[in-house]
């Protein structure tokens, strides 16, 4: 799956924030599910005091969903 063409210009920034730069290439399932498990990682390294699971929840919620379905082809 040739993540660059599948993601939104919106959703490479947010990989990108977290470190993951996606390439003009075509990944395999396994390269799509350790990005989806770097994302959850990201969110879960946040603070639940001052509600930052929640925003960061929200804020890769479309991202996640789009890498789940990803891998599951």
């Amino acid at each position: 799956m040739n993540l660059k063409n599948k993601l939104s210009v919106k959703n490479q920034n947010l990989l990108n924030e977290i470190g993951i730069n996606i390439e003009d290439r075509e990944y395999s399932k396994e390269e799509v599910k350790h990005f989806e498990n770097e994302v959850f990682t990201h969110i879960m390294s946040k603070s639940s005091k001052n509600n930052g699971i929640s925003v960061e929840l929200s804020k890769y919620n479309e991202l996640a969903s789009i890498l789940i379905d990803i891998s599951k082809i």
